[in-house]
C-alpha cells in the first residue's frame, strides 16, 4: 500500500471533543471583537479557510450566510448529528482496540471487530492486516515517521485510525502491552492514551469496559453541549448583538 495511507497529522488549533466550553467560549468572544474592531466580514471568511475543525468551519459557513435562521438551526443540528455518530463510531472503534487487548485476543479479531462497525469498510481486512504487519519494517527502511504511525486521534479519517490502533494492538501482542506505552506520546486522543495506560498496568477488562463506555456518553453529551453554545454564540455575533450578550448566551451554557 503507498505511503499515502497513513499521512501526517494536520495540526488543529482546536477541539471540540476534549476543549473546555470556556475555551469556546473565548473563541467567539473573540471573534466578536475583531469583528467589531473591523466592520466587514472578511474576517469570518478568513476564520473559515483557516480552521480545521469542521463543525466551526461549518457555523462559519452558514451562519453568515444570508440563509434565514430557522434554516440555519436545522442545519446547524444537522451537522450536529453527523458530526456526533462519526466520532462515537471513532470512540467505539478505539474502545474495541483497548478491550480487545486488554483481553489478550488475536489482532485479527480486533480488527474484524472494528470493520464490523461499519455498513461498508473502509478498509478490506486482509489488505489492512498487511499494511500494519509491514509497519516496523517500513520503520526501520526510513520509509514511514513512527510518530505518525502512533498518532491516534479521533479526528483522523476511519482507515488511518484503524491501521494505527492495529499497530498497537500488534505491537502489545508481539511484545507485550507495556511496550505500546512510549508510543502514547505521539497520540492526541486522551481517550485512548489514558485508558491504554490503564490497560498496562492491569486493569481487568470489565473495569475498563464500564469506563469506557461511561467515558464516551460523557464526551458526546459534553461535544453536543459545546455545539449547541457554539449555534447560539454564532447567531448572537450575526444578529450583532452586544459583546455583554453574547457573553451571556456563554454563561448560560455554563454550570459557573
Amino acid at each position: 500500500m503507498a505511503k499515502k495511507t497513513v499521512p501526517p497529522p494536520a495540526p488543529r488549533e482546536m477541539d471540540l471533543l476534549e476543549m473546555p466550553a470556556s475555551g469556546l467560549a473565548a473563541y467567539w468572544l473573540s471573534l466578536k471583537k475583531i469583528q467589531d474592531a473591523k466592520k466587514g466580514v472578511k474576517i469570518i471568511q478568513e476564520e473559515q479557510a483557516a480552521t480545521n475543525e469542521p463543525f466551526i468551519r461549518h457555523l462559519l459557513d452558514i451562519v453568515f450566510s444570508p440563509l434565514p435562521e430557522d434554516t440555519v438551526r436545522r442545519l446547524a443540528l444537522a451537522k450536529e448529528q453527523a458530526l456526533l455518530r462519526d466520532t462515537g463510531r471513532k470512540l467505539t472503534i478505539i474502545a474495541v482496540t483497548l478491550l480487545s487487548v486488554a483481553r489478550n485476543e488475536n489482532p485479527r479479531k480486533t480488527l474484524v471487530g472494528m470493520l464490523s462497525l461499519f455498513p461498508f469498510p473502509p478498509v478490506r481486512e486482509a489488505e489492512a492486516m498487511d499494511t500494519a504487519n509491514q509497519f516496523p519494517e517500513r520503520i526501520k527502511r526510513g520509509e514511514l515517521d513512527p510518530a505518525i504511525i502512533a498518532d491516534v486521534d479521533h479526528a483522523a479519517r476511519p482507515e488511518h485510525l484503524i491501521l494505527r490502533l492495529l499497530h498497537y494492538a500488534l505491537t502489545a501482542r508481539r511484545d507485550g502491552k507495556a511496550a505500546a506505552v512510549p508510543l502514547l506520546k505521539h497520540a492526541r486522543s486522551l481517550y485512548f492514551t489514558e485508558n491504554w495506560t490503564l490497560l498496562a498496568d492491569g486493569f481487568d477488562p470489565p473495569f475498563l469496559e464500564r469506563r469506557l463506555a461511561s467515558q464516551r456518553t460523557q464526551l458526546l453529551a459534553a461535544t453536543r453541549h459545546k455545539m449547541r453554545m457554539a449555534t447560539e454564540m454564532a447567531l448572537g455575533i450575526r444578529n450583532k448583538y452586544a459583546y455583554e450578550d453574547v457573553f451571556r448566551i456563554a454563561r448560560s451554557f455554563m454550570a459557573d
